[in-house]
């Protein structure tokens, strides 16, 4: 009789436990800390993917956050901004133009020029009012680097 209700609590627990989500978010934040960001990005994708991140917005909004983190130290320029994108409407209060510039840089940072100039554009035209997109935009303006000038150009700012 004892046996039959151990196994009857066993499986009652294994079926109410879910994922780990600080274990996870753990692993996220580790990778990033490592520097592995193409890890730290594909394990909160596969975190994201999960009801039990997916479905509770300030849960999936802190793997959502690592993820842009991860992509931007990566230099990762196009998904960060088609993450932004995706973003800026169930996430509005979280995705501020401070966030956009906090990205923008860590872009540059990482070495991804053309991502740097890309997510300065789509900042002015997020956040019309944040001087520091234009003033960044200016800067680019005075480069020597031939290829940053064309992007300017194609961009409209030249």
């Amino acid at each position: 009789m004892l046996t039959l209700l151990s196994a009857a609590l066993l499986s009652l627990s294994a079926c109410s436990s879910g994922p780990d989500v600080a274990a996870l978010q753990a692993d996220v934040e580790a990778k990033v800390a490592a520097k592995d960001y193409a890890g730290a990005t594909a394990a909160a994708d596969a975190a994201l993917k999960l009801p039990e991140v997916s479905g509770t917005p300030t849960t999936a909004w802190r793997f959502e956050s690592a993820r842009l983190g991860a992509l931007a130290n990566g230099g990762k320029g196009p998904d960060v901004k088609s993450s932004l994108e995706r973003l800026s409407t169930p996430y509005a209060a979280q995705v501020t133009c401070a966030l956009r510039l906090s990205l923008a840089d860590k872009v540059r940072a990482a070495g991804d020029a053309p991502g740097y100039t890309e997510l300065l554009d789509a900042g002015v035209k997020a956040c019309p009012q944040e001087a520091a997109f234009t003033s960044k935009i200016e800067e680019l303006k005075t480069s020597a680097d031939p290829a940053e000038v064309e992007r300017l150009k194609a961009l409209g700012y030249l």
